[in-house]
């Protein structure tokens, strides 16, 4: 055979190197479009403009694992805020039953912190609209629901709550079956106990208002708050359906979710879902400050709370439960370890914007009005959760290589 001549052997041995070389500089090159797309297109703050990159590298070798969150959430930060939900609706129900035998300013006033505190209860769950939990929460709170057009109960459920004339529990309880959810819940009880009957809206009540076709009607309405409220209270009970092991177990034994994503998800959904409310429902639409609005013409029959003036309380309750499910509470991994896996200068600006959020909310409720004077932290407020919105629902969403969440009502649990 013919031996290869050294020029060929040279010309081969170079496109053979040649071939060696090139191989790696396709991958170089990629990896150099991918940061120079990231570079470009990456929002302009300091905390994503250094993470989209690292999140790019993340993904492709690296996915957040979310079982001890699930774990933490699952079995200690979720379980005493429905406990407490199950405490204050038997309070309530109790002094109810008493306040039926004979009214008096003191039993009312009683009646009425344990209603605050029941609403305390309720707002600090509304973080968790999903699973079995959605439909008993809509039939006790139906804002969550309905703010984007109305805040229930509307003029059409106080006159359909007037109009009750039965004079037994048991009448009551025919006649609030019959009427539509915005006129049940602890929003219609709130109206009971807040305020006098037609023509005199808004108006406090006192003992004389409280005929019996009223009190029976409060009656009714407790009742049937304090069964929605154990459905849900009483999933967590460890020796019963134990919600928490649900969750805790999503993916390994959990009937409810089939795995721990679909769990993370639910809980990531939950809090955009919570957020959004917050902003468009529960500050921009009374204030004003949506539509096109300015602020200029606040409207009265759209506060959450209106008859109670509990509004930015309620919002104080929302933020803490955000603020625990976060960091963890001190008992465990949070929603910040999610964020934190993908971009740790992120985690650092949510927690800031927190801190900054409660003191321009605890200005808001120390003012309590929604006229010109408390605008500015409203807006504060505003502009803060929208922050939050952005970073959870777009930036970080853009790391992980998820969907942004819809932040509408979702579901009614009908």
């Amino acid at each position: 055979m013919r031996p290869i001549h050294t020029k060929w052997q040279e010309i081969n041995l170079f496109s053979w190197r040649l071939d060696r070389f090139t191989i790696p500089l396709g991958v170089f090159s990629s990896l150099l479009l991918v940061f120079f797309f990231f570079v470009s297109c990456a929002p302009k703050n300091s905390a994503s403009a250094e993470s989209g990159i690292n999140g790019y590298l993340y993904r492709m070798f690296n996915s957040f694992d979310p079982k001890s969150m699930l774990n933490n959430l699952g079995n200690n930060v979720m379980p005493p805020l429905y406990a407490d939900l199950g405490t204050q609706a038997d309070d309530l129900l109790a002094k109810t039953n008493t306040f039926v035998g004979g009214c008096s300013a003191g039993a009312l006033s009683g009646l009425q912190t344990s209603w605050l505190a029941n609403m305390s209860a309720i707002q600090k769950i509304e973080q968790f609209r999903f699973g079995v939990m959605l439909s008993p929460y809509t039939h006790v709170d139906p804002f969550a629901v309905e703010y984007l057009s109305e805040t229930p109960p509307i003029n059409d459920d106080l006159n359909d709550m007037d109009l009750f004339s039965g004079s037994s529990l048991g009448a009551a309880q025919v006649y609030i079956n019959g009427l539509d959810r915005d006129a049940r819940g602890l929003t219609a009880i709130e109206y009971v106990l807040f305020s006098k009957a037609s023509p005199s809206w808004g108006t406090a009540p006192d003992c004389s208002d409280f005929t019996t076709s009223r009190t029976y009607l409060l009656q009714a309405l407790v009742v049937d708050y304090n069964n929605n409220a154990h459905i849900m209270s009483d999933a967590w009970i460890v020796s019963g359906t134990n919600y928490g092991a649900q969750i805790s177990n999503a993916g390994s034994g959990s009937t409810a979710f089939s795995s721990s994503g679909a769990a993370l998800d639910a809980f990531v959904t939950g809090t955009i879902q919570l957020l959004t409310i917050m902003k468009d429902g529960k500050l921009e639409i009374p204030a004003d400050l949506s539509s096109g609005g300015n602020g200029s013409s606040p409207d009265p029959s759209r506060p959450e709370s209106r008859f109670s003036a509990n509004s930015f309380q309620n919002l104080e309750d929302n933020l803490s439960t955000f603020k625990i499910v976060y960091n963890g509470n001190g008992t465990g991994a949070g929603l910040s370890d999610y964020v934190k896996f993908y971009s740790p200068d992120l985690n650092t600006e949510i927690l800031a914007t927190i801190t900054h959020l409660e003191s321009v909310l605890a200005l808001a409720k120390t003012d309590g009005t929604w006229g010109s004077s408390n605008l500015p932290n409203i807006k504060a407020a505003i502009k803060d959760i929208g922050h939050l919105l952005t970073i959870l629902n777009t930036e970080l969403a853009a790391l992980t290589g998820s969907s942004p969440v819809s932040g509408g009502p979702g579901g009614d649990g009908d």
